[in-house]
């Protein structure tokens, strides 16, 4: 007798947290406080979510952009998208209109989900992505209008709708995630994430060897959901059931740091930069922040200063994990811990920031050469 074959489908996974633990928190920031729904509300909304888009005709294999901030009704996206067997493509709203506008059209977005503070940056190119039949505007009551002739608002587009949607049997190489590169040269280029792709570094992400994840996590991705899939994190922390901490627009020093401490963040994830606008502001406010609780930071984009990483574990106890990686491996190829592996014990504490200065070790099922 062998093992019954299961495909690696996103559905199978995105939704385990909620059933584990469903009263766990999704907490947003925003302009007049926080956002506060369960992992079972979040999953009971994907769900309607999928059932409205469906209801629109929208298909298996259909593209279904974002542009949007970390917030809970992107992550709902991200629920719902992959696991009804369709695309979800994370638009980059740092690009200009010119590449907005040829990406929207190459990819042959059908619906736009938009936060409503950003319309001003889709405006210019409304009439020349033809492809795109319906923008669903996530309004928080910051204002924002569009001229897009077909648009609803994204409560109005999942109220009424039922609470039970069957995932579709698909295979397991279907695509279920869209990024572009920047275009740095030539034009921006396409990479497509697939169900088993994604399933496999969902899994290896939560590794003890690698961001060493669990349910008993507050997780806080400053690391933009519009860039790389958010390195992956709304993926595992849903699989996982961990408390999720997203800063929606939210990303002076004070406020992130205010946020983290009321909701005993243990690990975040961000670039070099907001690492430094934080120790600056802790530096200048030593007492007035908790963050008793945080133990690692993941850090990406560029290689932080080792003096950065020694300041964060010699003032807070905290580890900041190095990560390499690109749009193309789904992102995360390689992490850099203090202690990586067991013939790293013996080594001086000097040693170890050595290596943490360095790319680090390649996840698992993952293979690097030299060029």
């Amino acid at each position: 007798m062998t093992m019954q074959k299961t495909p690696l489908l996103m559905s199978r996974i995105l939704g385990r947290g909620a059933k584990l633990d469903p009263n766990v928190e999704i907490v947003t920031l925003l302009a007049d406080g926080t956002h506060r729904q369960t992992l079972e509300a979040t999953a009971t909304r994907s769900r309607q979510l999928a059932n409205a888009l469906s209801d629109h005709g929208v298909k298996p294999g259909d593209r279904i952009a974002s542009f949007m901030w970390n917030n809970y009704r992107h992550l709902e996206l991200y629920q719902a998208v992959p696991s009804m067997g369709c695309v979800l493509h994370t638009l980059n709203i740092r690009l200009s209109s010119f590449d907005l506008e040829y990406i929207i059209n190459h990819a042959a977005d059908r619906v736009i989900f938009a936060d409503e503070d950003l319309l001003p940056l889709l405006e210019p190119i409304l009439d020349r992505i033809p492809t795109v039949e319906l923008l669903v505007i996530s309004r928080h009551g910051e204002g924002g209008e569009s001229g897009f002739p077909n648009q609803t608002d994204y409560e109005a587009f999942i109220e009424d709708q039922p609470a039970d949607f069957e995932w579709p049997e698909i295979d397991e190489n279907a695509p279920m995630g869209l990024c572009y590169t920047s275009g740095t040269t030539g034009k921006p280029k396409g990479v497509m994430y697939t169900n088993r792709s994604t399933y496999l570094h969902t899994v290896t992400q939560a590794m003890t060897d690698s961001m060493g994840l669990s349910s008993l996590d507050s997780v806080c991705g400053i690391v933009p959901m519009f860039h790389a899939m958010g390195w992956g994190l709304p993926f595992t922390a849903s699989m996982l059931g961990c408390k999720q901490v997203l800063p929606h627009r939210f990303m002076d020093p004070e406020r992130l740091v205010a946020l983290m401490a009321q909701e005993e963040v243990t690990i975040s994830a961000g670039v070099p930069t907001i690492w430094q606008g934080i120790r600056n502001l802790l530096e200048e406010n030593p007492k007035k922040y908790d963050l008793s609780k945080l133990s690692r930071l993941t850090c990406g984009g560029s290689a932080p200063p080792v003096s950065l990483m020694r300041w964060y574990f010699e003032k807070l106890g905290v580890e900041m994990i190095q990560g390499w990686g690109m749009t193309e491996t789904n992102p995360l190829g390689t992490l850099s811990r203090k202690v990586a592996k067991r013939s790293h014990l013996n080594l001086t504490e000097e040693q170890q920031f050595d290596n943490i200065a360095k790319a680090g070790l390649t996840h698992a099922g993952t293979r690097a050469r030299n060029c």
